[in-house]
């Protein structure tokens, strides 16, 4: 069984990962569309799938997650008293 909090360590991890390819971003790009074109045809093909996959749901996650850590944070905050 996953732990709660995997996927979020998952997602750090990943930008890290990313992060480490290299200095610029243009730089990352290359450095792993370079090894992407060194695997097999099926395991590219899976990949996309995965990459598509990740890019939509973590797209629409953000507002979600957004939304969710500034409502949360407007709870915590004190409510000011007036007169």
């Amino acid at each position: 069984m996953r732990t709660p909090n995997e996927c979020w360590m998952d997602l750090h991890r990943l930008a890290a990962s990313l992060d480490a390819e290299g200095l610029t971003r243009q730089d990352r790009f290359d450095n792993l569309t370079e090894e992407f074109l060194k695997l097999p045809p099926l395991v590219r093909r899976e990949l996309l799938q995965e990459l598509r996959f990740l890019l939509s749901d973590l797209s629409d996650l953000e507002p979600v997650v957004i939304n969710a850590a500034n409502s949360a944070e407007e709870k915590k905050e004190p409510h000011s008293r007036t007169g």
